[in-house]
């Protein structure tokens, strides 16, 4: 795509100044790339408006009142060192040419006469510097995106090999020297970083947004650490991470306790605060030595599996286990079957809401591990699809319970909306709560929206609205969402010029960069790029 060149005009007099507008006006008709942005007609104006519009090319004279145009670019060098810069000139003075050459400015035309011919070589000049700018820049991201991505793809296989016991210590001893992790040796527990409601994670964003995500999520958790002393961490597969707090000196346990208390409480509110991510954090007790990696993941790894009966942001550690009572599985499946037999096909949403009460009531006070449970639970949801079988219009074939990465209060809750879907299917109900939810969004538009939010306003359990949304838009929440908030900012970029500031404000995205590379995706411009383009279809 043919890459568009904002240019400026910086001179005291009048005539000259009318003459590079006509410039840029015949230009326009034969060569798209340069638009004319502004103009100025003395230095001191021309660095406040050049700062301001930030453009790729500025034309100035240099003998001007105030602050000539050498004095100017000297100034503006320091804001904008990619700006390419053309002087203008009436006098062949040897001093104003030596502080041009100091200056790297691009250009020294003679403007008495100022030929068309000198200022077209001149543009092309500067546009072909700003492309090899451009080129250098995306070929230096590129290699920074790629460093990163192997840096943590390298690390995911060393962790995940390791904590598999296939790498023998000598190995991994040579691959932490090189990747300078020197903490094993010292004192280190191992911890796990989970990501809550994760199937709502994977209906609401794109895979490629996903993997941005968790490399983010990995950044933050391993400042967080390196923050409060020494570690690492790396992603380890689907929702989970780990990670590794090091200390050089002895700590009794009470000492190890409020360290990990305190580093899981900053990797929760950090992710929270940055990402929006609410994630749970479990740890393992302190170990020593890299022979004892394998053990440290399996303590943090047997900690972390509590979270099935908490909903989100929990710290856990060792101290704070539950107490299983596995053998209360029989009197569970009871309730179980028990609750298959009050539902029926009319069932009303509060006797299915009591219904299910029970058997949370029941689970707060009697605990069974997530092994005998979730396939409990599994079971349940597949029972209830045989009983509302026949005759459903909407689901002629059950789709498979997306349990995997749900807690257990998730389990039922989704179960819940599910059932009430399923017995209720010819009367299509879900479709007025989109509709209901779309409303919502659309009133709300201009706000920080979440899942969560927009769930609780249609009464459904957040991933189980997740899963409906997309199932019936064919899109997810999130994705829906930004596809509106950038349409809205197209709407706003059509009546008026707004910085990049008012435009995230307005449509209630906080984070500039991350609005500009959505508008990009979306429209294939930045924001700046659109508004050239609309005002000059708008000036024809």
């Amino acid at each position: 795509m043919m890459r568009d060149y904002t240019c400026f005009i910086v001179d005291d007099e009048d005539l000259i100044i009318q003459r590079l507008e006509l410039f840029f006006n015949e230009l326009s008709h034969r060569d798209k790339r340069f638009v004319l942005v502004g103009k100025a007609n003395n230095g001191l104006n021309g660095v406040e408006e050049i700062i301001k519009l930030k453009p790729d090319i500025v034309i100035s004279d240099i003998v001007m009142p105030r602050m000539d145009g050498i004095s100017m670019i000297e100034q503006l060098k320091r804001e904008l060192p990619h700006t390419q810069y053309i002087l203008l000139t009436a006098y062949s003075s040897f001093e104003y040419a030596q502080r041009a050459i100091q200056a790297n400015v691009l250009e020294y035309i003679v403007k008495v006469p100022l030929r068309e011919a000198d200022l077209n070589r001149a543009l092309d000049k500067a546009a072909g510097i700003l492309n090899e700018f451009k080129k250098k820049e995306a070929e230096f991201q590129s290699l920074n995106v790629s460093v990163l991505e192997n840096k943590y793809r390298v690390r995911k296989q060393f962790f995940n090999e390791l904590i598999r016991g296939e790498i023998p210590s000598h190995r991994a001893s040579d691959f932490a020297n090189r990747m300078q992790f020197h903490f094993f040796q010292a004192n280190y527990c191992c911890f796990i970083v989970e990501m809550n409601t994760y199937e709502s994670f994977r209906n609401e964003y794109a895979a490629s947004d996903q993997n941005i995500l968790k490399y983010a999520i990995t950044n933050i958790i391993e400042e967080t650490v390196m923050n409060g002393g020494s570690g690492v961490a790396a992603d380890l597969s689907d929702n989970r991470f780990i990670g590794f707090l090091s200390w050089e000196n002895n700590r009794s346990d009470m000492e190890t306790e409020y360290a990990c208390l305190s580093l899981g409480g900053q990797i929760v509110s950090h992710l929270h605060q940055y990402l929006n991510q609410r994630v749970s954090v479990a740890f393992g007790g302190p170990h020593r030595g890299w022979e004892s990696i394998k053990q440290a993941y399996t303590e943090a790894k047997n900690v972390s599996e509590d979270f099935y009966y908490h909903t989100e942001k929990v710290v856990k550690t060792p101290m704070h286990r539950f107490q299983y009572d596995n053998d209360k599985k029989a009197d569970f499946q009871q309730k179980l079957a028990d609750f298959l037999i009050r539902l029926k096909r009319k069932i009303s949403k509060e006797e299915l809401d009591n219904a299910l009460a029970e058997l949370l009531h029941f689970v707060s006070d009697h605990k069974i591990h997530k092994s005998i449970m979730a396939p409990m639970i599994r079971d349940l949801y597949r029972e209830i699809t045989v009983k509302f079988k026949l005759g459903n219009k909407l689901t002629t074939e059950a789709a498979e319970f997306p349990m995997e990465y749900m807690a257990f209060q998730e389990q039922l809750a989704y179960i819940g909306d599910f059932t009430f879907e399923y017995v209720h299917s010819g009367q299509r109900l879900h479709r007025a709560e989109i509709m209901s939810a779309m409303h919502f969004i659309e009133k709300n538009l201009k706000q920080r929206l979440t899942l969560e939010a927009i769930a609780e306003e249609v009464n459904l359990a957040p991933s189980y609205f997740s899963s409906l949304f997309k199932k019936t838009m064919n899109e997810g929440v999130i994705s829906y969402i930004n596809r509106k908030k950038i349409h809205l900012a197209l709407e706003l970029l059509n009546v008026r010029d707004y910085s990049l500031l008012e435009l995230c404000e307005e449509v209630g995205i906080v984070n500039e960069g991350y609005f500009c590379k959505l508008f990009k995706e979306y429209t294939g411009d930045t924001p700046k790029q659109y508004r050239i383009k609309m005002t000059r279809y708008e000036s024809k």
